[in-house]
């Protein structure tokens, strides 16, 4: 594994750290505060600054190392400001295969994670609602035809798209930019010698929760991004209603304001996996209100650990939370069927205890380690085997026509 930060002390994992020279420093520089500008530009749209789109080419690294020229199979993942895409594909013989998973859409698309109701990537971006743009030859076009002639290089049957739910699998199956590749759906794994619904009671008491209280929770990498329904959950937790006493906790960077009635804590950005699973044991209901999940790896993790869900039926959520199963799930933006189903879980002991004895079994069938693992391992194969294949395939057209 090629990282640009390390956080573990595994052999197997390296720091890519490029050239120490001047002359490579001095252009990386240049090249950074070039890419920087185009980006921040497209990062205002009516006068407000919102999430823009970002470059395919990066500053760092830029060529093929050992690590790389001796590898059997590049799959690259989130990579933006890290690897420069159209200069590593360009260096790459055709003949190797390469995977690039998606974690969000911004590999399909003209540079935006999620493009929302815009379909212009599924012929060439351009006139970008993100920029408030009306030039058809706009910066997301750029970025568009520059993704397009990096996914030319690897031969054909060489190059494969993995989509981390079956929505984004739809999704990369329109994108003019997948056109003739192939793409597979491999859901995330998941640990569960971390994330078990284990010790729930032990967790409550290590936070200070009451036996008496319900415990909701929110978590986000940012609870101020639009994107993550934040002030949708505000809305539908205003008509909560209960005999005992509630308490939110929220996880995550930015601030969450919530109404009367609840006692909240916050515990801003928690990055050890130990302590998100602590937070997650303690809920009786994790709420996800997002707009937009390509996957929604909180609520696997809150699953896994015991709690039911609800939130809004979009994205890959449907692939994790089922109805009458582990959660309820409800349209998108419907407030007044997210305050509803909240209520129900909270009301519905019995229902809500039956329902998370089902949780980490449900993990366990669909979202293991050992099921990702076999899936990429699968594909690698399929795609080391192309060249047998095809002739094969050759073969078996000669001795028909014979």
């Amino acid at each position: 594994m090629l990282v640009r930060h390390k956080h573990s002390d595994d052999a197997d994992v390296a720091v890519y750290l490029g050239d120490p020279s001047f002359g490579y420093r001095a252009s990386r520089v240049l090249r950074r505060t070039w890419i920087d500008y185009q980006e921040k530009r497209s990062r205002r749209s009516g006068g407000k600054v919102v999430c823009g789109l970002t470059d395919p080419r990066a500053d760092l690294l830029r060529d093929v190392g050992p690590e790389i020229s001796e590898a059997d199979v590049i799959n690259i993942h989130k990579v933006e400001h890290f690897v420069d895409l159209p200069a590593l594909l360009r260096h790459l013989p055709p003949s190797k295969p390469v995977v690039v998973t998606l974690h969000d859409l911004s590999p399909i698309t003209g540079g935006c994670d999620y493009p929302g109701s815009c379909c212009r990537f599924q012929a060439a971006c351009g006139c970008c609602p993100i920029m408030d743009s009306r030039r058809a030859g706009d910066y997301s076009h750029r970025i568009f035809r520059m993704k397009e002639t990096a996914y030319s290089r690897p031969s054909p049957g060489r190059l494969a798209f993995v989509a981390n739910s079956f929505w984004s699998g739809d999704k990369a199956r329109l994108s003019a930019l997948t056109k003739g590749r192939r793409i597979e759906v491999i859901h995330y794994g998941l640990d569960q010698t971390v994330y078990s619904s284990e010790k729930r009671r032990e967790a409550r008491q290590a936070l200070g929760v009451g036996a008496e209280e319900l415990v909701l929770l929110f978590a986000a990498h940012d609870l101020g991004w639009p994107h993550k329904g934040g002030r949708y959950l505000r809305d539908a937790l205003m008509n909560v209603r209960c005999q005992r006493p509630i308490r939110l906790l929220t996880m995550g960077a930015g601030h969450f304001q919530v109404g009367s009635g609840y006692r909240h804590t916050h515990f801003g950005q928690v990055e050890s996996d130990e302590l998100q699973a602590l937070l997650y044991r303690a809920a009786d209901v994790f709420i996800i209100p997002s707009l937009e999940e390509a996957f929604g790896q909180a609520a696997l993790e809150a699953i896994a650990c015991g709690a039911v869900v609800a939130g809004f039926n979009v994205g890959g959520i449907s692939d994790i939370v089922k109805c009458d199963l582990n959660g309820l799930l409800v349209e998108r933006q419907d407030t007044q069927a997210l305050s509803e189903a909240i209520q129900k879980l909270l009301d519905g002991d019995a229902l809500r205890h039956r329902w998370q004895s089902f949780c980490e079994t449900w993990v366990g069938d669909h979202f293991s380690y050992s099921k990702n693992a076999a899936a990429y391992v699968a594909l690698y194969d399929s795609l080391l085997n192309v060249e047998l294949r095809n002739q094969d395939l050759k073969r078996r057209d000669l001795q028909t026509s014979l």
